[in-house]
């Protein structure tokens, strides 16, 4: 029996809807078998009665029973298979392998729940995706019109400044005018007298006095200024707008929030890490901790327990009033060893204050930018496949800064709590334990 089953290809015993070896096969009318998982799903899925491989329509649906003797050559079939595949691979390899029917049963009800959970989830894709293109309309049609209004508000300002000026310059074209013909008058009506009557009639008709034209001037630009001022002001409303999206998207994101805790055994001798796991200070002095390979020897570091390979990550930590701190992701192969530059290229995807009043993103070179409000407590939340590593004030919701980059390698929460600098930074870095909140 074994060799006359060896010796059969494997296409006669494949379900021609999931492609692999026939699962509790059943047989339609017309002949034509399926797993009964499959055909159930199909049925389903398609709304209708028919044969998936002939379309043939039953009229109503068939009450299909388990076809034993194709199950039980199936099943022989499966054993031989087995046996073959035993002579390369280690039962090790070969344990994921169904053991019976009722472990075929359920692997095959998993996956048609986990259909069903996909589908579903592709619903909800479909209706964020929808709720932000409506968003995003709604954003850009409002900012447009606002420019739309500013940009005639400075027009209409220029064509006011013109104005003025037309109306100035034909004023003054009036007023020199007249005093032309005043003079031309005056200096004719002497030419004709001799010298006594010319002194006489200076003396009756005094001119009056003439103005002194060298200081009046028009102004060539009266406009400078004007779209620089309406773009700042455009400006302004464009980062209010973001400030609101800001908000909004750490409200969305806050079902991503994950429990963060420190690794004692990354920590730099100079650091005390609370028995919580949950906050972290420079102790001011070095303390006694047993040499680990995954220990900070240089840099005053600490990562996190938890590691990150994909999803979605969010977690908050309280600055306080500090004056100095380091927060971030760094990658689990980072070298903690030595001295070396803390940049995305090595493996470090950080945010820094420094001075007291200093945010600097730990790029390479490093960029560094001031903040209008000094967060308390800053959210950090990592997009791993999106390759993405933002930070918010959670104060406010503000977004202060956004790597891009592509992950290979499992990421670690990494905090440092800065030099003491006398007693003006000995605060901890305090990891939230509860969801963030704005």
């Amino acid at each position: 029996m074994e060799s006359t089953l060896s010796q059969l290809s494997e296409k006669h015993f494949l379900c021609s809807l999931c492609e692999e070896i026939f699962s509790n096969p059943v047989t339609t009318p017309c002949g034509h078998s399926f797993c009964k998982a499959c055909l159930r799903v199909y049925w389903s899925r398609s709304g209708s009665d028919e044969c998936p491989l002939c379309r043939k329509a039953f009229g109503s649906r068939p009450r299909l029973s388990v076809n034993r003797i194709l199950a039980d050559v199936t099943e022989n079939y499966r054993k031989t298979r087995l046996a073959a595949k035993s002579k390369f691979f280690s039962m090790d390899e070969l344990q994921d392998e169904p053991k019976n029917e009722g472990e075929v049963e359920q692997m095959i009800q998993e996956r048609v729940q986990k259909i069903e959970k996909l589908q579903n989830s592709l619903k909800l894709v479909k209706s964020t995706c929808l709720r932000e293109v409506q968003e995003s309309q709604r954003v850009f049609s409002n900012l447009l019109s606002t420019l739309e209004k500013s940009h005639k508000l400075v027009v209409t300002a220029v064509e006011q400044k013109q104005r003025e000026a037309e109306k100035r310059v034909e004023r003054l074209v009036k007023s020199l005018e007249k005093e032309i013909l005043e003079l031309e008058n005056g200096q004719s009506n002497l030419e004709h007298l001799n010298d006594m009557e010319r002194l006489k009639k200076s003396f009756s008709h005094i001119p009056r006095p003439m103005r002194d034209w060298s200081k009046v001037i028009l102004e060539t630009d009266p406009c400078v200024g004007f779209t620089r001022q309406t773009v700042t002001d455009f400006m302004d409303t464009v980062t209010m707008e973001a400030k609101r999206l800001s908000k909004t998207e750490l409200k969305r994101l806050q079902k991503y929030s994950v429990d963060v805790n420190l690794n004692p055994r990354t920590a730099h001798a100079y650091l005390y890490i609370s028995e919580d796991r949950k906050e972290v200070r420079h102790a001011n002095k070095q303390q006694e901790v047993p040499e680990n390979p995954k220990r900070f020897d240089r840099v005053i570091n600490v990562m996190s327990k938890e590691a990150f390979r994909y999803g979605r990550h969010l977690w908050e930590v309280d600055v306080g009033d500090k004056t100095d701190w380091d927060l971030g992701v760094a990658k689990q192969s980072v070298n903690r060893k030595g001295k070396f530059t803390i940049c995305p290229s090595n493996g470090f995807w950080t945010l820094s204050l420094k001075n007291g009043s200093q945010y600097v993103a730990n790029t390479y070179p490093p960029t560094s930018f001031n903040l209008s409000h000094k967060p308390k407590r800053v959210s950090i939340y990592l997009d791993y496949d999106e390759g993405r590593v933002s930070f918010y004030c959670s104060d406010t919701g503000t977004h202060i800064y956004s790597f891009r980059d592509s992950f290979t390698d499992k990421l670690h929460p990494i905090l440092s709590p800065g030099r003491p600098h006398g007693e003006k930074n000995t605060a901890p870095l305090i990891i939230s334990s509860s969801c963030c909140s704005i």
